[in-house]
C-alpha cells in the first residue's frame, strides 16, 4: 500500500473515532426513544448533556421513579480486551449508586464494584410491590454480578438492611440484618443470613440453583425474650424448637414469586 493510502486510512479511522466520541448524547437518546416506547420500557431522560462517550442526565425516570444527576463515562482501555465498559453513578437526596457496567463480545453482562443505597420503601415502590410495608435502608456492596441471557449467573458481595422494620400489620423493629452472597463452582448461589446484634437474632442460609430453585432455612428469636411482642410475632412464622428458636424452612421455584413484581 502506498504511503499516502496508509495516511488516508489512518485519517479515516481517526475521524470515525472522533465522530463516535463527540456524538451528542441527546441525539443518541432521540434515536432510541421510539424504540424504548415501542418495547414499553418505562425510561425517560431529561436535560441531557455531553456525548455518548461521557455525559450527564439531570433526571432519569423509571416507572415514574426519578434518579437525579446520572453521570456516565466509557472506559476506553476495556475496548482492547473485547469489552464495552461504562462507569455510571447517580445521586438522589435519599439514595445513590455507582458501578461499572460491562458488556463483552460473547454477549454476557456484568456489574462490578457496585456501591448502592436506597430506602426499603423506595425499593418496594420501584418494584411495584404496594402491599408490603417496610422501614429501614438497604446498602449493597458487590464485587461483581454476572448475567447470562438476562438471568443471574453469579454474584459476590453483601447486602445490609439497616434499621430494618416491618410496618404491616403492626410495626416490628428488627435491627440490622445482612446477607453475604457468593457463588459455588457449580453455579449455585449461596446466601448467608445474619444480624448485627439488634432485636432480631437471625441465622440462616439461602441457596439458589442455576435451574431456578431455592432452598431457605433460618432460625430466629427475639433478644428481648419469647414473650416480647417480637417474640410472640415470630411464633406466627414457625414453631419454637427446644433451643428457643423459631425455625422456618421453605423450598421451591423462584417463579412462585413472579406475582410480587409486575
Amino acid at each position: 500500500m502506498k504511503s499516502w493510502l496508509k495516511y488516508l486510512a489512518l485519517g479515516l479511522v481517526a475521524y470515525l473515532i472522533f465522530l463516535i466520541v463527540s456524538f451528542p448524547a441527546s441525539q443518541a437518546y432521540f434515536l432510541v426513544e421510539n424504540t424504548l416506547n415501542e418495547k414499553k420500557i418505562p425510561i425517560k431522560m431529561y436535560t441531557i448533556s455531553g456525548s455518548v462517550w461521557s455525559g450527564k442526565v439531570s433526571r432519569v425516570t423509571y416507572n415514574g421513579k426519578p434518579f437525579n444527576n446520572l453521570v456516565w463515562e466509557v472506559l476506553p482501555w476495556r475496548i482492547f480486551t473485547g469489552q464495552l465498559a461504562v462507569a455510571v453513578k447517580y445521586n438522589n437526596r435519599d439514595s445513590s449508586a455507582q458501578f461499572v457496567a460491562v458488556r463483552n463480545l460473547m454477549g454476557s453482562t456484568s456489574l462490578r464494584n457496585v456501591r448502592a443505597n436506597m430506602s426499603a420503601q423506595e425499593i418496594l415502590s420501584l418494584a411495584q410491590i404496594p402491599a408490603v410495608k417496610l422501614g429501614g435502608h438497604f446498602t449493597l456492596n458487590l464485587a461483581q454480578l454476572n448475567l447470562e441471557d438476562n438471568k443471574l449467573d453469579s454474584v459476590k458481595g453483601r447486602l445490609v438492611w439497616s434499621g430494618a422494620e416491618s410496618m404491616f400489620p403492626q410495626k416490628l423493629v428488627l435491627g440490622d440484618l445482612f446477607a453475604d452472597m457468593s457463588t459455588a463452582n457449580d453455579g449455585t448461589i449461596n446466601v448467608k443470613l445474619g444480624d448485627g446484634g439488634g432485636p432480631l437474632q437471625l441465622s440462616g442460609k439461602l441457596t439458589l440453583t442455576p435451574d431456578g430453585r431455592y432452598d431457605l432455612s433460618t432460625q430466629m428469636s427475639s433478644r428481648e425474650g419469647r414473650q416480647s411482642f417480637l417474640g410472640q410475632s415470630l411464633g406466627f412464622v414457625g414453631r419454637y424448637n427446644r433451643q428457643g428458636k423459631v425455625e422456618f424452612k421453605r423450598s421451591g421455584k423462584l417463579s412462585e414469586f413472579n406475582f410480587l413484581v409486575k
